[in-house]
């Protein structure tokens, strides 16, 4: 399966009202001025302390991020002039600024909040402290504007790795998938899977929201995973770290006998090592997967017991 020419799906842009959406739980959100300006957008996975525009210093100001305001400068503010105050903002607002946000429940100066509410700037008010804001927005905006793509196959996690099963259709995917949940390993997504890169060297698995934690086994129709099996055999997302391709068993190929190569496959520019598994009657594929997955995590663990093997051998070749 060409998996180096998969469509690439990125946001160029979210709304305000999006974030307050996704973390307003998380960090207890909620609007304390610029109401109409929601809709706001933001370009950049990045954020910015706006101390230095405070102070005047504008040359390098990161206006197109979301503003964060902690103690420092919060207190910053509380020491200048009401009239000083409003001439530093004015400069600020001559930029095009998405939102603020607050941590611990600060609150600002009112001349600010008057200037965000003339001009329709969105002033988010955390309970989280500096850092949790400053750490938690980075990583969803990081994640919210990773490059995606999606593709036909099964996702689980077995035995803590994450397994990527491709193949033509009817060749087995789901019904590998299933004896795997029913061996006591957690589906992530079947038939469409979602995947995303994040953090530049990791490639991470979804479920649409419209068929998550559902599977379509052919005889039998869909199931509901989550519903049969309980919430402790399915996932929401999970870290790809293994792609098992299935294939017909041609009896004209040569297949990997020693494991000695090791392949790997391109996915949204992360390499990750693949496997070409054959399939044919009398073969427990789910069985086959679950040693793969073992293998891959010795492995990761500096274990590689076929060239170990191939060591031994040679050893034993050259004493003789």
């Amino acid at each position: 399966m060409d998996t180096e020419n998969l469509p690439q799906i990125k946001r160029s842009s979210i709304a305000v009202a999006r974030i307050l959406e996704k973390m307003g739980d998380d960090l207890s959100l909620r609007v304390i001025g610029g109401y109409q300006g929601i809709g706001r957008v933001v370009y950049t996975a990045d954020i910015n302390r706006p101390g230095l525009a405070l102070a005047g210093y504008l040359d390098y100001f990161a206006s197109d991020r979301v503003q964060i305001l902690g103690n420092t400068e919060i207190h910053y503010m509380e020491r200048l002039t009401a009239s000083e105050l409003q001439r530093r903002l004015e400069r600020m607002f001559s930029f095009e600024i998405p939102a603020f946000m607050l941590s611990r429940e600060l609150r600002p100066r009112p001349v600010l909040l008057d200037m965000c509410n003339r001009r329709g700037v969105p002033v988010l008010q955390s309970t989280r402290s500096t850092d949790e804001v400053i750490s938690r927005v980075i990583l969803f905006l990081a994640e919210e504007f990773s490059p995606e793509t999606m593709i036909h196959g099964t996702a689980i996690d077995c035995y803590g790795v994450g397994c990527l099963i491709l193949g033509m259709p009817g060749i087995g995917k789901s019904e590998t998938a299933l004896e795997l949940v029913e061996r006591g390993h957690r589906l992530v997504a079947d038939d469409v899977v979602m995947l995303q890169r994040r953090r530049e060297d990791t490639l991470y698995a979804t479920a649409t929201e419209v068929v998550e934690h559902h599977m379509e086994i052919r005889g039998v129709g869909i199931i509901d995973i989550k519903s049969v099996f309980g919430v402790g055999r399915v996932r929401h997302s999970k870290q790809i770290g293994l792609v098992v391709e299935l294939e017909e068993w041609d009896a004209g190929k040569e297949y990997d006998r020693t494991g000695l190569t090791d392949e790997c496959v391109s996915i949204l520019g992360i390499r990750i090592p693949r496997l070409v598994i054959p399939v044919r009657p009398g073969r427990n594929i789910a069985v086959i997967l679950e040693v793969a997955a073992l293998n891959h995590r010795l492995k990761e663990l500096g274990v590689h017991p076929a060239q170990r093997l191939n060591e031994r051998l040679i050893n034993v070749m050259g004493r003789h």
